[in-house]
């Protein structure tokens, strides 16, 4: 442990932690992982609410990140506020808020590693250790086959312990994914197997054909999710934010056939699967599907639109 300017400053792993203080009461932490599992930045986006919800304080990131990440493929940002310059590392970041008369939280914005990932998550592990957390939560996003119109599929797996029956109507088992993966996704089973603590993981499933920038719906699914799971408030801004991004893609439907079709196939598929998982069914790889210039214009044209709705500019959780 040493100062900076008074603070004092615990090195855990790869870490530079600034301890809470008072310890945290029985945390759960809510973990992403960017960019592997973070489609339309739905981790971020839920990240940045609950910050803004409970005040959240950043606490610690890594020390040396150079490390861990090359920094031409994920560049460092020049900033300027008012006449002031300054210059955004990339970096994990570790934030925490208090939740009086309930469990404390710890949000973890994990940044994927080029390199030593073995010791990256071993340092991770060491923090969730040292911070008291006793449930360690995963949201992402991930693409796939299904319809914007109907409600947003979310898959999931818990180990430890057993969520309420039925909640936020999310079909928890074991994940049958074949494919490239990351090294960090190792950190779940990691804090499972090494440190004996509850984890859960959650999953939602976005309309492949969209690729928005920022999918407030898929966003808006986990909160409500996590809500339901915490008690979080039921206000989420979110919810009308993702209803108005979708709803544009109706109208685009009545003069593009070749869309209209592919999203009418996906409900059918979607109405029709009884096995809880949304890429059960014969539907489409992104890469078998070919949409028209026009489609792919308009496409485009919304999430161009979107991303000029609510950008403030950080990434932090506290926005």
């Amino acid at each position: 442990m040493y100062a900076v300017g008074g603070t004092e400053i615990m090195k855990i792993g790869d870490f530079e932690i600034e301890m809470p203080d008072p310890p945290l009461q029985d945390p759960h932490c809510i973990a992403i992982l960017k960019p592997w599992i973070n489609v339309g930045n739905v981790g971020k986006i839920v990240l940045r609410r609950l910050g803004k919800m409970y005040a959240s304080e950043r606490i610690g990131k890594l020390e040396r990140p150079s490390k861990f990440y090359d920094f031409t493929r994920y560049r460092p940002e020049i900033r300027l506020r008012g006449d002031v310059r300054s210059v955004r590392v990339p970096n994990t970041r570790i934030s925490y808020a208090r939740r009086p008369g309930s469990n404390d939280l710890v949000l973890l914005e994990l940044l994927e590693p080029h390199a030593f990932a073995e010791d990256f998550n071993d340092s991770v592990v060491d923090l969730v250790k040292a911070l008291g957390v006793t449930r360690y939560v995963q949201i992402g996003g991930m693409y796939d086959s299904v319809p914007h119109s109907r409600e947003l599929s979310v898959t999931g797996s818990a180990r430890g312990w057993e969520p309420p029956e039925g909640f936020g109507n999310v079909s928890i088992g074991k994940s049958r994914y074949q494919g490239p993966t990351s090294m960090t996704s190792q950190i779940s089973e990691r804090i499972f197997s090494d440190l004996k603590l509850e984890t859960l993981s959650l999953m939602v499933h976005l309309p492949l054909y969209l690729k928005l920038d920022d999918d407030y719906a898929g966003s808006a699914r986990i909160l409500k999710i996590l809500s339901e799971l915490y008690g979080f408030s039921s206000r989420l801004p979110e919810v009308e934010m993702g209803e108005k991004q979708y709803d544009q893609v109706s109208p685009a439907m009545l003069d593009n056939p070749q869309l209209k079709e592919m999203v009418e196939r996906f409900e059918r598929e979607t109405d029709s699967d009884t096995s809880g998982d949304p890429g059960s069914g014969d539907s489409a790889s992104p890469e078998g599907i070919s949409l028209s210039p026009e489609i792919e214009q308009f496409l485009s044209d919304v999430a161009e639109t979107d991303a000029g709705t609510e950008n403030d500019g950080s990434d932090s959780p506290r926005g």
